[in-house]
């Protein structure tokens, strides 16, 4: 006797994890709400292959058709290129997860059954503790390590110390730039983990008044973050950070709207972001004035 409320209600589950982790790697701009339906529309193969088990669902054609509905559903269709991608990792992490699941199967002898969408079901029944909590534990793990493993992997394909176009965005204004993504930042803010950039002379004197800039310039010696303007004040923050004689130092930083580069034809952006202030030239001719985060990609969305 099979339960279709209980196995509906966990295959939903990790249908939702799986699209979580495919947006994490992916990088798609999709909400919530999209990807909480994106579950409820591939959990539907649980009564679909129970009621219909001769349809065109149980054939690969109609389990790839199914796939299709599934990712229009949860991500924004931009373009054809991104969706192929979103549709090739969801199916990627579905195996990758599947097979840590399998692995684990195999040793615990649990019942449980990996179909061949990715989709986890029972065999009959609620299940037995073990399946439950093999599930209910398992999966998490293999969940947070295959992200982990993917995550770094897409760290890797932005590149140290080459050079991308950068987009600044503050107040309204849009700042064009170059930035060197610099392995030798690992800057985070401690109290509000948002990645810290850096950015120089030129960059800012474009994205805030000259009066300003010559405030921060005075703010960034007596410390006295009052003598701003009310909004710029609550934009402006100090970041602790290790100098390279090793003494602790306060790097003053500006929250900018948001962050992006050019990588590979796609463009990444970090929402909110620190941007720490350098007063003067980053380098002598001019090649870059920004210094990029090299989490930017692991920690952004594609724009």
């Amino acid at each position: 006797m099979i339960y279709l409320d209980a196995v509906w209600m966990l295959n939903f589950l990790l249908d939702g994890m799986i699209l979580f982790l495919t947006q994490a790697v992916t990088k798609a701009n999709a909400s919530f709400l999209r990807l909480m339906v994106g579950a409820f529309t591939a959990s539907l193969i649980v009564p679909l292959t129970i009621f219909y088990p001769d349809t065109l669902f149980s054939t690969p054609i109609g389990k790839l058709l199914f796939s299709v509905v599934i990712i229009l559903t949860a991500f924004q269709f931009q373009t054809l290129r991104m969706f192929f991608r979103n549709l090739v990792s969801f199916y990627f992490i579905t195996f990758a997860i599947g097979g840590a699941l399998f692995g684990s199967h195999y040793f615990i002898q649990s019942n449980v059954n990996l179909t061949a969408n990715g989709m986890v079901t029972f065999n009959s029944g609620y299940g037995d503790p073990v399946s439950w909590f093999f599930v209910l534990v398992g999966f998490p793990i293999a969940w947070w390590f295959t992200r982990e493993r993917l995550e770094r992997i897409t760290l890797l394909k932005m590149k140290y110390e080459e050079i991308y176009p950068v987009v600044i965005e503050y107040a309204g204004k849009k700042v064009e730039s170059k930035g060197l993504v610099d392995s030798g930042n690992q800057l985070i803010d401690p109290l509000t983990k948002k990645l810290v950039f850096l950015a120089d002379e030129s960059v800012f004197k474009r994205l805030i008044e000259e009066r300003d800039w010559e405030l921060l310039k005075e703010v960034s010696e007596s410390f006295q973050v009052d003598q701003l303007p009310g909004v710029l004040q609550e934009r402006v923050t100090f970041v602790p950070y290790q100098g390279a004689e090793g003494s602790g130092q306060l790097m003053l930083t500006l929250r900018v709207d948001g962050i992006s580069a050019l990588a590979e034809g796609t463009s990444i952006l970090v929402q909110s972001p620190l941007l720490g202030i350098q007063f003067g030239e980053m380098t002598a001719d001019g090649s870059y004035h920004v210094l990029l985060h090299p989490h930017m990609k692991q920690k952004g969305k594609v724009a």
